[in-house]
């Protein structure tokens, strides 16, 4: 019952960062706008999420015989670092060029800098140990890379890897796994047949493949960057209540939500959660606090405010929260190289969610397993 419990709660908040949780994530491998031209701080950062010989929106098939050449003779890797000038990058932090993270970027200060650095043998190891069958277990290893791999510098100082949106986490693991893996060699690629001619299309997901369902422009007028909030008066749409502050959504509000509900489960394995407040939650407040103690408290009094709504305010809430959330899309879309046909596909791993970090060995194969 407890675990059955802890799964839908896992789930429940897995599906606001990755499209129909970890099983089948995000992303459609379409390409992008260029990145605006800014300087960089690494010629890593300015690679990642490309191919050489193109830039995102540009030909996907183009020159590949060029790139070869070019990986020759200046002894590149395949996002365009040099083996030799740069190893410093591959091994420690580089910059993220805020222009990878599309129009989400706005929910972020504008003086935020995001740095990341490959996969730590430790992650990796982690990883390997991931019960697919447990949502819980892939959230645990799902923040060790993240909390591990990620960092927030500021003009006051870093910040916790917790600061980052709930809807972008599956956005930074793919960024960390294509660091990690800067040579290609573990591609993420499934076919998919054109339904009008039949040609194999091959999707792959990476981190400026993704998709999301964006706020329109009339309620992104609405969004508070300062604050990271949306301020709205229900008396504006013809509902009598007062005005309402809803809060961006953040994995440290997420991991000490589930801490919270664990430790309620564990004092009464029997007790009601009400899924329904779990889904307003996140936006209610702008912290949740780690201590599970001060938590306790904390949403106590946002539950008995989420309870005091009407109907008629709990819809309206509820229709806001659809409107300002980014949602990430669970397919991929390309457009048929052949007959030029826009093929979608359902994003999947091929080799199961563990194929993300999986180390692939160039030593000849112990036994058959």
């Amino acid at each position: 019952m407890k675990e059955e419990l802890e799964d839908q709660i896992m789930e429940q908040i897995l599906s606001e960062q990755i499209p129909e949780a970890p099983s089948a994530p995000v992303a459609p491998v379409e390409s992008v706008e260029a990145p605006a031209e800014e300087p960089v701080r690494s010629e890593a950062a300015k690679y990642l999420g490309t191919t050489l010989g193109y830039k995102p929106g540009d030909n996907p098939f183009a020159d590949k015989e060029g790139d070869k050449k070019r990986i020759e003779e200046h002894k590149l890797t395949k996002v365009g670092q040099n083996l030799f000038e740069n190893a410093e990058y591959r091994e420690g932090w580089i910059d993220v060029d805020r222009s990878f993270l599309g129009e989400r970027a706005k929910f972020y200060p504008e003086d935020w800098r995001f740095k990341i650095r490959p996969a730590t043998v430790e992650a990796i190891r982690n990883w390997s140990t991931i019960d697919e069958e447990n949502v819980n277990s892939i959230d645990d290893v799902f923040n060790e890379v993240m909390k591990s791999c990620i960092s927030i510098q500021t003009p006051n100082g870093p910040l916790p890897w917790g600061n980052i949106n709930s809807w972008d986490r599956f956005f930074f693991l793919l960024l960390v796994r294509e660091y990690t893996f800067i040579q290609g060699e573990t591609a993420i690629k499934y076919d998919e047949d054109c339904i009008e001619c039949e040609n194999p299309i091959t999707f792959q997901l990476t981190s400026q493949s993704l998709m999301y369902e964006y706020p329109d422009e009339e309620v992104m007028n609405m969004y508070e960057p300062n604050t990271r909030s949306w301020h709205i008066d229900p008396t504006e749409y013809e509902v009598n209540e007062d005005p309402i502050t809803l809060y961006l959504p953040t994995l440290e509000k997420d991991a000490n939500i589930k801490a919270w509900l664990i430790n309620r489960l564990q004092e009464n394995r029997n007790r009601k959660i009400d899924q329904v407040f779990l889904k307003f939650l996140p936006w209610m407040a702008p912290k949740i606090s780690k201590d599970t103690t001060i938590a306790a408290r904390q949403i106590k009094e946002l539950e008995l405010k989420y309870k005091s709504w009407d109907s008629e305010m709990f819809s309206f809430v509820d229709e806001v929260i659809r409107n300002i959330a980014v949602a990430p899309l669970a397919k991929l879309t390309m457009n048929c190289p052949i007959c030029g046909e826009e093929v979608t596909s359902q994003i999947r791993f091929p080799n199961s969610v563990k194929s993300l970090f999986n180390v692939q060995n160039r030593s000849r194969k112990f036994g058959k397993k």
